[in-house]
């Protein structure tokens, strides 16, 4: 094979490799930024909500966790519109976001016939099928009917399965500034007066898609011009919303951000543990809220944060909590309507020592795709109705 059917080879296993049967009469990337922005953030674990939202005028959390229940005079109240209910003192970056109805508090989340194993639970959240039948990501299937491969972007080592769809999988970028694709030298050269000459049929479809991805990812190695305009945490959480906040104020184009921060499952020693990663949680989110309105683009942006599963409401001997089911998530944003989309919880009525889910995890992706105006029911495959957020 000479040099020439290489690189004409090379193109085409390139853009297959994208999953791009769609890109070859697609265009790569959106000219200008989305109108809306969905910034997703799996906390991975477990985290557990009785410590994040807590019951602290509740004589009997305190009877369950006499160990790791956090002291009266720590709570942050959320007022007469949190029902008996507070901030843990480390969500304080959270509170003005809170008090000014920019920040939706969804107790108890969950999915019919909860499952505690974090691999299938966490399945069922990316691909939102509690039947676990479909393999593809919410994401992912959403991504599939777009034209851009970089409507949705992943920060992080490997793409996670709530963005892998049939023909596509988001691109997973590691860090604006780390990040560099090049063609080994002796090609550079052909592989560019390769691209230069118009073809036709497939072969020409081939070459504007490998044109528009390359194009894409030369846009992604200029971020790295984009400079923060706030003070983002020193962690691997505050670097990834840093990045994802650069990206947007660089233009990328993606309508969806994808992030992630681990260790929440808190067998043991919870309480300096799951403190430290609420601050880190808080700080980053307040961060990239402040980004966000430097830009002007805060009332654009809706900011997804979960958990694969909550955690059991009475603590266990090792000063933690084991698995559980309804879990706590956070909607917020300059554009959605805060408040607490629930109620405090009833310590009584559980199920084997874990909070009852109340609400569907899929309602609350119903509001998500609203919000990045996708159908639903298209990439649910059912009627969940959206969430009263926006």
């Amino acid at each position: 094979m000479n040099r020439r059917d290489f690189i004409q080879k090379s193109l085409l296993t390139l853009a297959l490799g994208q999953g791009a049967p769609s890109l070859l009469s697609k265009t790569a990337l959106a000219a200008q930024s989305k109108d809306k922005i969905l910034v997703v953030v799996n906390l991975f674990g477990g985290n557990d909500q009785l410590n994040t939202l807590v019951p602290y005028r509740n004589e009997l959390y305190y009877r369950l966790r006499p160990n790791i229940a956090l002291k009266r005079e720590e709570v942050l109240d959320l007022g007469a519109s949190g029902q008996k209910l507070g901030f843990h003192p480390e969500l304080r970056p959270l509170m003005p976001m809170w008090n000014s109805g920019e920040l939706a508090i969804i107790p108890q989340v969950g999915y019919p016939n909860p499952n505690r194993s974090h691999f299938i639970s966490t399945s069922i959240w990316h691909t939102a099928d509690p039947s676990r039948r479909l393999e593809t990501g919410w994401l992912g299937r959403w991504g599939d009917l777009q034209d851009d491969p970089f409507c949705d972007t992943y920060l992080g080592g490997a793409t996670p399965q709530a963005q892998m769809g049939q023909r596509r999988s988001a691109p997973a970028i590691q860090s604006i500034d780390t990040f560099s694709i090049r063609l080994p030298r002796q090609f550079e050269e052909e592989f560019n007066k390769e691209a230069r000459r118009t073809r036709s049929g497939t072969a020409e479809e081939v070459r504007q898609a490998m044109l528009s991805l390359r194009g894409a990812l030369d846009k992604i190695g200029r971020l790295r011009e984009v400079r923060n305009r706030a003070q983002y945490p020193e962690n691997a959480f505050g670097r990834s919303m840093g990045d994802i906040a650069r990206m947007i104020a660089g233009g990328l184009g993606s309508s969806v951000y994808y992030t992630t921060l681990g260790g929440w499952d808190t067998h043991a020693g919870q309480p300096p543990r799951q403190a430290e990663l609420l601050g880190y949680v808080a700080q980053a989110l307040a961060a990239f809220r402040a980004d966000m309105k430097a830009i002007g683009r805060d009332k654009d942006v809706m900011i997804l944060v979960f958990s694969e599963f909550g955690r059991q409401v009475a603590e266990n001997a090792s000063f933690g909590t084991d698995h559980g089911e309804g879990g706590l998530m956070f909607v917020l944003g300059g554009g959605v309507k805060g408040g607490l989309f629930g109620s405090e919880p009833d310590l009584e009525d559980l199920e084997l020592n874990a909070l009852k889910y109340k609400t569907d995890f899929r309602n609350v992706y119903a509001t998500a795709l609203r919000w990045i105006a996708a159908d639903p029911r298209q990439v649910l495959g059912g009627d969940f109705s959206p969430l009263a957020l926006l």
